[in-house]
């Protein structure tokens, strides 16, 4: 089964009264999609809300208390403390993930099922914030996958491997993809066009299918943990789709 994640978080650093100052790297949300359809979405209770920069404030806790929040109770909570009544601990959270992932306890360990894949875009910091709700590394449930498989990775691969000539549509009004559109209103005005993508770099190939390739997926709702977990699922998709 294949699991698509998506992370929000704080980061900074924090200086002791005495010794160096430290990294952290504090949990906001955590959204997984499941290649079945099913997903989760659930917020922290335990991140600080004086931590965060005013990015962090204004395009992730802003819109997380909107979409949490309505109605009277935005008489009571605003984006300084609604986490601390409408989110979970970090060990809930864990547990919440354990029953997600339909892992089960035997006397020592939890165990997970064989099957698992995980898969992020830019991962590294949401594969950190994810295994460290289970301690350490080698904490989390036994037989479950030690690493995340990185979507811009293979995008990245996928497309510098891909040498095909395609034909696509390229007007003012609609641009699409040959072979993958809806029906085009001002047909007179629309040229077919054609390329030969094996003589061009990687940034090239990129910004080509963002443009012109109706399947590449347009990210909604973004920097909410669920909606970009949904939009890893629908990239891993398109990517299969060229291979």
């Amino acid at each position: 089964m294949k699991y698509f994640i998506d992370t929000e978080f704080i980061e900074g650093f924090r200086k002791p009264l005495f010794g160096k100052k430290r990294h952290f790297i504090d949990l906001i949300s955590i959204g997984i999609y499941r290649e079945d359809g099913k997903f989760l979405y659930l917020i922290s209770n335990e991140y600080n809300f004086n931590d965060a920069d005013e990015w962090v404030k204004d395009n992730v806790i802003m819109p997380a208390y909107k979409s949490y929040v309505s109605g009277d109770a935005r008489n009571r909570l605003d984006t300084t403390n609604f986490h601390k009544y409408l989110g979970y601990s970090n060990e809930e959270i864990k547990n919440k993930l354990l029953d997600f992932f339909g892992c089960w306890r035997d006397v020592l360990f939890y165990r997970a099922p064989e099957d698992i894949e995980v898969y992020g875009y830019y991962a590294d910091y949401d594969w950190v914030l994810f295994c460290s709700l289970f301690g350490r590394m080698i904490d989390l449930p036994k037989g479950f996958p030690m690493y995340c498989k990185d979507l811009k990775q293979i995008l990245d691969e996928t497309l510098l491997n891909y040498k095909k000539t395609v034909k696509y549509f390229d007007t003012e009004r609609r641009m699409a993809f040959s072979g993958n559109f809806e029906e085009l209103a001002f047909a007179d005005s629309i040229k077919e066009k054609e390329i030969d993508l094996s003589k061009y770099d990687l940034k090239y190939k990129l910004d080509f299918m963002k443009k012109y390739h109706s399947g590449y997926p347009k990210q909604e709702n973004e920097h909410n943990a669920l909606g970009d977990a949904k939009w890893n699922f629908n990239l891993f998709q398109f990517i299969q789709g060229l291979k």
